[in-house]
């Protein structure tokens, strides 16, 4: 069987910016030949339990709420949070806590993870870093707005979502936001 992606092709990018306790580093890749592809999933599937619910901490509902409000104010349809994406956004920064560093290692491998289950058209990431701040979510979010890699992957046309936000015992918070546009695809009959 095959599936033929309608949609354009990115290469990848990656911006960083670094502040004296923030750091902040985006990518954006899209990957998609020769991967499995199956139906989109929803955030609240009917009729499918083995979807698991989004469990989120209050760091990432507050990174979810501050992208989405200013997603709403450059008049951008909210984004719709996915448990499968967040689990590998949440994953890829509990890595980064327990390394203590930032980056994109194994970018490719989480979209490869997601399209297992979702079928897609184009992928980003934002990674941050903070420490010493009483919201940490806040200041990473306004760092994303005032880089510009990172607020065009915020305001860019995805629909998908997945947020992980840790602290590590040293006091560090690592953060990764995933965004996913969905695909249209047209399936071969083979």
């Amino acid at each position: 069987m095959k599936y033929y992606i309608l949609g354009t092709f990115w290469t990848l990018i990656t911006v960083m910016a670094i502040m004296p306790t923030v750091k902040a580093d985006v990518s954006i890749s899209l990957p998609t030949e020769g991967l499995p592809q199956t139906e989109p999933q929803s955030i609240a599937p009917k009729n499918l339990p083995s979807i698991p619910a989004v469990v989120m901490n209050s760091s990432e509902i507050s990174i979810y709420n501050r992208v989405n409000r200013y997603r709403q104010s450059q008049n951008l349809p909210p984004l719709t949070l996915d448990p499968i994406i967040s689990a590998q956004a949440k994953a890829h920064s509990e890595e980064m806590a327990k390394i203590g560093r930032i980056g994109h290692q194994g970018f490719n491998d989480r979209v490869q993870s997601v399209a297992k289950e979702i079928v897609y058209r184009s992928a980003a990431e934002n990674v941050g870093y903070s420490v010493g701040y009483a919201q940490p979510e806040a200041i990473a979010v306004e760092d994303w707005i005032g880089s510009p890699g990172h607020q065009k992957n915020m305001v860019g046309r995805y629909d998908l979502t997945g947020i992980g936000s840790v602290k590590n015992a040293r006091g560090e918070t690592y953060f990764t936001q995933i965004f996913i546009k969905k695909a249209w695809y047209v399936k071969d009959a083979d």
